[in-house]
């Protein structure tokens, strides 16, 4: 059929036919001739009308230097982490946002191959973008279609995340293009790959927090590094950019998705491409396809507020202080030449852009803690016997529990080693950190700092001064006599020693040396110079000898730590240093200020031995099983509201504080024992755990090593302490008392004596009476005795003679009696 009709075409049989190929040849010629030519005018035409819409769209976008793109590709948040002192990472800086850069060498091989096959095959091929593919997007995007391909390279894509927004718009499609083929001019591969790497999202982590990058990923899902990365594992964090949403295996809060399918079938994909695309083995894609990913999954993490409540927030109000400081600088900002409200402004203004920097910047912040000592102070806060009730009787239900704080610092260098900043109730820690944010007052721990130091320093006592402990009472102004104060116990023990009275903790005796002193401003001065708040309306009032102002625990501790110290403080903190970018911007360097001489601060600590040894702090004492040259104090605020132990050897100080957030009295007795027995024995618990694994930080084999300056009188009863006269007045008056009660004894003795002798002789006399009518009752006993006997043997006699006589006439008148018989017989015989 078809060579017919080609012969015919050929070899028409007649004109007509002829001329009707002709026509239908030569219409068909320029019909088609016109389609070419409208066809490619329409192309033209079309082309001009894309381009011309295209030019439209970016008229407005300057083109960016390559220097300055090449920044802003390589400007990404990277979080900022906080470690321990002993080096440890703690965590991150708080943000939603998880970033921890890598250079692309760093990183798994599966993971860029996979990348490439998945979202960008032709990568090391094109100029930043692929038309065709460009094209297939623009037309899906235009008809609608649900079939989406995606016709992004990763230039493209690292440029909407860097430069421009996710907005869905053909102008920002066009910027994008643009900026893309610019930015491959300004950066090679390499550089586009590496910079990708650190900027893609792969959803959330085991935190539950936004992760960007591959390092912060591979960390975040697996607990691994980028490097370390398997070949499952590196497929399916590949699959995850496509959309984060829905394939990340976490939710909000960390815990593992029930239903992770089209995260593993997404992952499935990607191997096959990367099979398809040469990159693995059949064996390698046949292993990886049957993995197991879910295994892989890291459980779910408790983010490191929770870990650690108390360092987390200490670190960041602290770093955020120190970064702020830092802009401020940089930026020639005095803000001491503003006005106040000036000066609030500007603060707060850096303030925020501290906080934004340290949430997105990279810091870096070392602190001083260490983490074995820092945890293992944490346990006696966990258990719930080592605490009184929650509330004491009476008291608003809204008070809380009995709570504490330590703070255990390094006396040469103010490092804090660890701190408890609250008890854990049902093992959980609240937002107020005590040992950092809580001052309150600090009771007889300042009697050491404040009245006895200045005392010595001064001359006006040394060890061994005697202070009479008596009834006595505050001076006010030019009046002696106001207040009554009383000891804890409510008596008084008369003349002692300033030894004997510091470590008994005894009120009236550092009353009487601080009121003495008189130079109370200048006194105060020096708590003031160690960083305690002395409010300027107290500076003046004697009752600041009994601690009545409101100190942090940290202060207090580094007060302590100045007498250990040999009397140069060292201001206490807990930032090490800050890096940034590698570079150090801050490294802590601690003011010290001489406070005593090392004389005052040796006698001080030498008083204070005493504390541990047959002074307040015995139960302590009793429970400590740490070795070493203790010393320390003791305190308790008015209703015992608060309760001290601060306790200080060579190498470091341990301060101990319990009590009620709400300022309420400690319950004392009963079942909960005495207040201060659970205060010691908490203080006795943290000391004993740290030195189970730190046990070097004592420095136990060291002792306070007394200087030169101190004199062997400087333990005598000598200084210029006014009651000095008073008190030998008083030893003066006890004697003569004492000997007139001792001639008293002796009369009363020789009364009693004389008594006794004339006792003696009338009992004597007594006896003898008693002995001579005893010997006349005897002799007449005797006498009678003889005659009642001689009488009985007379009778005997005179009844045995009777008898025999009685016995004879028997015989006799038997005799008798036969003789007649015989005789009447001899008379029948004669007749």
């Amino acid at each position: 059929m078809l060579q017919k009709i080609r012969d015919t075409w050929n070899q028409p049989k007649s004109l007509k036919a002829r001329r009707y190929a002709n026509v239908f040849y030569d219409v068909s010629w320029n019909v088609l001739l016109l389609t070419i030519i409208s066809v490619v005018l329409i192309g033209f035409l079309g082309a001009g009308i894309g381009a011309g819409y295209f030019a439209s769209l970016v008229k407005d976008m300057p083109a960016p230097a390559y220097k300055t793109m090449t920044s802003q590709i390589n400007t990404y948040s990277s979080t900022s982490d906080i470690y321990f002192g002993s080096g440890e990472r703690i965590g991150n800086y708080t943000t939603d946002e998880v970033r921890i850069p890598v250079a692309v060498d760093k990183v798994s091989p599966f993971v860029v191959d996979a990348l490439l096959a998945t979202e960008d095959v032709e990568f090391y091929e094109h100029d930043g973008v692929v038309p065709k593919a460009t094209l297939r997007a623009i037309l899906q995007e235009a008809t609608g279609s649900e079939d989406r391909t995606g016709g992004s390279t990763l230039t493209q894509q690292l440029i909407k995340n860097q430069m421009l927004t996710n907005e869905v718009s053909f102008e920002r499609k066009a910027k994008e293009i643009l900026l893309a083929l610019r930015l491959e001019k300004a950066m090679n591969k390499d550089e586009i790959l590496n910079a990708y790497l650190n900027v893609v999202s792969f959803g959330r982590n085991s935190m539950g927090r936004n992760i960007s990058g591959i390092e912060a990923a591979a960390r975040g899902v697996f607990n691994t590094s980028a490097e370390k990365l398997t070949l499952p594992q590196a497929a399916f964090l590949a699959g995850i950019p496509k959309n984060p949403f829905l394939y990340t295996p976490y939710y909000q809060g960390g815990v593992i998705k029930e239903d992770v399918a089209p995260a593993i079938n997404r992952m499935k994909t990607v191997l096959n491409r990367m099979y398809v695309a040469g990159k693995i083995t059949k064996k390698d894609y046949d292993a990886a396809y049957n993995y197991d990913i879910t295994k892989d999954f890291m459980k779910t993490q408790s983010k490191p507020r929770d870990r650690y409540p108390y360092v987390v927030q200490w670190a960041e109000e602290d770093a955020l202080i120190i970064v702020r400081d830092h802009m401020l600088k940089q930026d020639g900002v005095n803000v001491n030449e503003l006005s106040a409200e000036e000066r609030k402004e500007i603060t707060n203004t850096y303030g925020r852009r501290a906080h934004n920097a340290l949430r997105q910047g990279g810091y870096k912040i070392h602190l001083s803690l260490d983490k074995q000592v820092h945890e293992s102070m944490q346990q006696p806060a966990r258990n719930v016997n080592n605490f009184g009730p929650n509330n004491s009787p009476n008291v608003d239900p809204d008070q809380g529990p009995e709570q504490t704080a330590a703070i255990m610092l390094d006396n040469k260098t103010g490092r804090i080693l660890g701190f408890v900043g609250g008890r854990y109730v049902n093992g959980k820690a609240d937002d107020f950190n005590r040992a950092r944010l809580m001052e309150r007052q600090i009771g007889s721990t300042a009697k050491p700092l404040l009245v006895y130091a200045n005392a010595i320093e001064k001359g006006l006592i040394t060890t061994d001064t005697v202070i009479i402990d008596e009834e006595y009472k505050y001076q006010n102004g030019t009046n002696p006599n106001t207040i009554s104060v009383r000891n804890e116990d409510r008596g008084y023990r008369g003349p002692m020693t300033a030894r004997d009275a510091l470590k008994l903790s005894r009120n009236v005796p550092a009353v009487k040396i601080y009121e003495e002193q008189g130079d109370f401003r200048n006194d105060t001065e020096k708590l003031i110079q160690m960083g305690m708040n002395v409010p300027d309306d107290t500076r003046d009032a004697p009752s600041m000898a009994l601690g009545v102002s409101s100190v942090s625990l940290a202060s207090l501790a580094s007060g302590y730590a100045m007498l250990a110290n040999g009397g140069e403080h060292v201001e206490p903190y807990i930032i090490d240093r800050v890096e940034y970018q590698g570079e150090v911007i801050y490294e802590k360097n601690p003011k010290k200020t001489r406070i005593y001489s090392d004389r005052t601060a040796y006698l001080i600590v030498d008083m204070l031995r005493d504390v541990y040894t047959s002074g307040t702090a015995t139960y302590a004492n009793s429970l400590l099983n740490v070795p070493g040259d203790w010393m320390g104090k003791t305190g308790t605020t008015q209703d015992i509201r608060d309760s001290y132990l601060v306790g200080s050897t060579p190498g470091v100080t341990l301060a101990v504080w319990t009590g009620y957030d709400k300022e309420n009295g400690l319950t004392d007795g009963g079942a909960y024992g005495r207040y201060y027995q659970r205060t010691q024995g908490m203080w006795s618990k943290i000391a004993n755990n740290v030195y189970l694994d730190r046990p070097e930080v004592f420095n136990s084999n060291a002792r306070f090593v007394q200087p030169a300056s101190v004199r062997a009188g400087d333990f005598g009863d000598s200084g210029s302490f006014s009651e000095k006269k008073k008190v030998e007045e008083k030893k003066k008056e006890e004697e003569a008392k004492k000997k007139a009660e001792e001639e008293a004894k002796k009369k009363e003795e020789a009364e009693e004596k004389k008594q006794e002798a004339e006792e003696q002789k009338q009992e004597a006399e007594e006896e003898k009476q008693e002995a001579d009518a005893a010997a006349k009752e005897k002799a007449a006993a005797d006498a009678k005795a003889k005659a009642e006997a001689d009488a009985k043997k007379k009778a005997e006699a005179d009844k045995k003679k009777a008898e025999e006589e009685a016995k004879k006439k028997a015989e006799a008148e038997k005799k008798a009696e036969e003789d007649k018989k015989k005789e009447d017989a001899e008379a029948a015989d004669g007749a």
